[in-house]
């Protein structure tokens, strides 16, 4: 009898306790479902207008002659990887605007950027916030730039005001721009599930909670500022995105690059711009902290000021990756959020400087 007793008080405690259980593990089994959901819809359209390249079909082996002669040995290259230093931080990312979703900002008219001071201690600020105001008059259609596939004497000239721009192969810029207005690249990182459309605009705060489709998603949208100009282009273009604790999607993948042995896989950026295509290779990986320090600086006073930006992230970053930047060099920044150092205000930074 007091064995029953026992029985029924054990499944009295264990009926609440399955259902707190559950009730905790479902909006943490929803989210996982939505992460899901929304990166293989990023996925679908990547598979769409930005298809991945097929391989070159590897070449047959010459036959071996009768005495061959010996190979020359090459030696090793050897990354060198060095200790990190404590870093003194980088600016949050940019402060949030006054959400409209049914006004897109069009990139191509985007405020011109503020030009960095020359000096390296200063932090540069992020441009104002900008209060949206709802449209009195119905927008202008949008004026999807035309797509050549090279530019030739003899193809007829665009209309005044519309870029003529080169289309790289397995990208689909007037897609792109159909989509979304506020379109202005497609940054690809091979080997890696990187591969997102990106959007110039200021409305950082919409761009954080909504994909590139305008649907509201904690996975957002790979943006960059007004400030970085991509037809110029600026010395420097930054893109924020999401790193994502459950998820791989988004610039979650960027955090592999703290390992040496990742980046030596994994050194190329591609960007597909509405002006034309671009190759960067990374030459900084670090950790900062928010505030400190502006790593999305546009614009500089000076080649030095420019170099003395450069040098201060190569000095932080976790190992000397052998890539060069000079005065006339242009670079990208890609920046994410990293709990992992410093908490909330931890940020990961790569920049790449670009090649061709």
């Amino acid at each position: 009898m007091q064995k029953q007793k026992t029985q029924r008080e054990a499944v009295f405690w264990l009926i609440p306790f399955l259902l707190g259980l559950l009730i905790f593990l479902f909006p943490v089994v929803q989210e996982q479902i939505s992460y899901r959901t929304d990166a293989d819809e990023y996925a679908a359209m990547a598979q769409q207008l930005r298809p991945p390249e097929t391989p070159n079909p590897a070449a047959p082996l010459p036959a071996p002659t009768e005495e061959p002669e010996p190979e020359e040995e090459r030696p090793e290259e050897v990354l060198r990887t060095q200790e990190l230093t404590q870093p003194s931080g980088l600016t949050d990312l940019p402060p949030e605007e006054t959400e409209a979703p049914n006004q897109k900002a069009d990139a191509a008219t985007a405020a011109p950027s503020a030009e960095a001071t020359d000096t390296a201690e200063a932090p540069t600020p992020f441009p104002a916030d900008v209060q949206a105001e709802e449209p009195t008059e119905e927008p202008a259609p949008v004026q999807i730039p035309q797509i050549t596939a090279m530019p030739a004497a003899t193809k007829t000239p665009a209309p005044a005001g519309t870029p003529t721009v080169s289309a790289p192969a397995g990208i689909d810029l007037a897609a792109c721009v159909a989509e979304n207005p506020d379109f202005a690249a497609w940054i690809t990182l091979p080997g890696t599930k990187i591969n997102y459309p990106v959007v110039r605009s200021d409305r950082s705060a919409y761009y954080l909670h909504h994909l590139f489709s305008g649907k509201e998603s904690k996975l957002g949208c790979l943006f960059s500022m007004t400030s970085s100009d991509y037809e110029k282009p600026s010395r420097n273009i930054a893109i924020y995105g999401h790193h994502l604790s459950q998820s791989d999607a988004m610039f979650s993948t960027l955090l592999n690059y703290k390992d040496s042995g990742w980046y030596a896989d994994h050194p190329l950026i591609r960007l597909d711009t509405l002006y034309g295509t671009r190759t960067y290779r990374i030459f900084a990986v670090l950790n900062i902290h928010v505030s400190d320090w502006d790593a999305s600086t546009a614009s500089f006073a000076s080649d030095k000021a420019f170099l003395r930006f450069v040098n201060r992230a190569k000095e932080k970053s976790f190992y000397e990756t052998g890539v060069q930047v000079t005065a006339e060099d242009h670079i990208l920044t890609l920046i994410t959020c990293d709990r992992s150092y410093g908490g909330a205000s931890g940020r990961l930074i790569v920049m790449a400087v670009q090649q061709e």
